[in-house]
């Protein structure tokens, strides 16, 4: 009885006096992962941000976002709490355990604690793998002699013909790398990515002999998917912020960004004569955007999936994802003058969606990436499954497929006129192909790694 009592004492201690709630410790973390892909300098609606403290102790166009001391009372705590809680837009509501941590905080008095010392660690690359680290991005020169891979925070280049050449190691700052790609004529190469939390960056090689030009960074997260323009001038690439990044190779140039989708951009592509954008997204959306205005054209499509890769000809816009499908969308019907029906409040735009999709056939999987031959004639789609399938643009039909690859492919090229493909696996491997009869040319794990038996036991 008395151990019993002690601890309902305990307990009930625990309703009564929380642990001290540090801001940039416990609360700040739930901000950044909940809250600011809506409400930051990028985006902040409502007039709310909550990317610094001056911005949350400020509040939104509605008022202050909590009252200290009194959590019922604070804005805060009214939409997280609920049935149905109006924040986060889109997103499961915040765990229990979140929104009792926000409560403390606030009971608390709101207290802004010191920010941590930054704990930034400098990009390591090691001199030999323990593992073979998952290819992320591949690409081919246009020539389709040189293949490069992307691997955590570095790039490799391999000569596809010279088999007994050493592949060479190109370091970047970026902690992840999620997306390289050789400019229209070969001679420069775009390693995109970043820091998650931290930034987006570009970084710029001379090519052929990989000579470092410059990095670009931009924003507070990693840069995801994109393509050159047509003139090879600047890149364009999706963010975590919802939004499409040009990024011109200009080093004094400034970067333009056009807030489109309310989660990540996953990929980003130009058309064949660089006047517009297709994006595609976590958000489902795949939508067409012009680069001259930097305004939304349309969204084409909302999938009942996630959107991981898109491409495009001079006729229709393709995306594909995780719904097994894979969808032209044509630009002529499509971005034609939006129709109206109804009147007044029930007046909506007429979806002609019928009129403009050009669909594929369906996908043995989830799509994970796509890539056009320089051309434009010819499109590669990699799934979780053990084959690439090569379409042929102009009337969407299959054409070949290499098999017996080592799937999951997180990512695939072409040559400018689709002789030649590239692959990257889960697994750390990269092939090249001939697509014509699908003969393997050359099948590596581009850095060195541990071999297994020489691992202490």
């Amino acid at each position: 009885m008395k151990r019993l009592c002690i601890l309902l004492f305990v307990s009930c201690a625990g309703f009564v006096s929380a642990a001290d709630v540090s801001y940039h410790r416990e609360v700040w973390p739930i901000f950044k992962r909940h809250c600011v892909g809506c409400h930051s300098a990028q985006k902040s609606k409502g007039g709310l941000r909550l990317d610094n403290v001056a911005a949350v102790q400020k509040g939104g166009e509605t008022g202050p976002l909590f009252v200290s001391g009194k959590p019922d009372q604070s804005l805060l705590i009214k939409q997280i709490i609920g049935d149905e809680p109006e924040m986060p837009v889109k997103e499961a509501p915040l765990s229990s355990a979140k929104v009792a941590l926000l409560r403390d905080w606030i009971a608390q008095g709101a207290k802004f604690d010191a920010p941590p010392a930054s704990t930034a660690a400098a990009v390591v690359i090691p001199a030999v793998y323990a593992f073979a680290p998952a290819i992320t991005s591949v690409a081919l020169s246009p020539d389709g002699k040189i293949a490069v891979a992307a691997c955590r925070s570095e790039v490799i280049l391999i000569s596809v013909d010279d088999t007994n050449a050493t592949p060479r190691r190109l370091s970047t700052e970026s902690d992840l790398i999620t997306h390289v790609e050789f400019s229209p004529d070969g001679l420069r190469l775009a390693v995109s990515g970043g820091s998650p939390q931290r930034f987006g960056a570009v970084t710029f090689f001379k090519m052929p002999e990989g000579k470092l030009e410059h990095t670009r960074r931009h924003g507070k997260d990693t840069f995801f998917r994109g393509g050159f323009a047509p003139d090879g001038k600047a890149i364009a690439l999706g963010g975590a912020d919802g939004a499409a990044h040009i990024v011109p190779v200009d080093a004094a140039a400034k970067i333009n960004s056009i807030d489109l989708h309310s989660d990540w951009v996953l990929d980003v592509t130009y058309t064949p004569d660089g006047k517009q954008l297709v994006t595609g997204g976590r958000d489902k959306a795949t939508k067409v955007s012009s680069v001259d205005t930097l305004r939304l054209l349309r969204m084409v499509d909302q999938s009942t999936d996630i959107i991981s890769a898109v491409a495009s000809d001079a006729l229709a816009a393709i995306s594909g994802g995780h719904a097994r499908t894979l969808t032209g969308y044509d630009y002529k019907v499509a971005l034609a003058g939006v129709e109206v029906g109804g009147s007044g409040n029930g007046a909506v735009p007429v979806n002609r969606r019928d009129q403009y999709v050009r669909a594929f056939e369906a996908q043995a999987d989830v799509v994970l990436d796509m890539a056009t031959s320089g051309d434009r004639k010819w499109l590669a789609v990699a799934t979780r499954q053990p084959e690439i399938r090569i379409y042929q643009m102009s009337d969407r039909q299959r054409k070949s497929a290499i098999s017996k690859v080592p799937a999951p492919i997180n990512a695939v090229a072409l040559d400018n006129n689709g002789t030649r493909l590239a692959l990257g696996s889960r697994d750390g491997q990269v092939q090249i192909y001939e697509v014509a009869g699908g003969k393997l040319l050359r099948s590596l794990v581009p850095v060195p790694v541990t071999p297994v038996n020489t691992v202490a036991k």
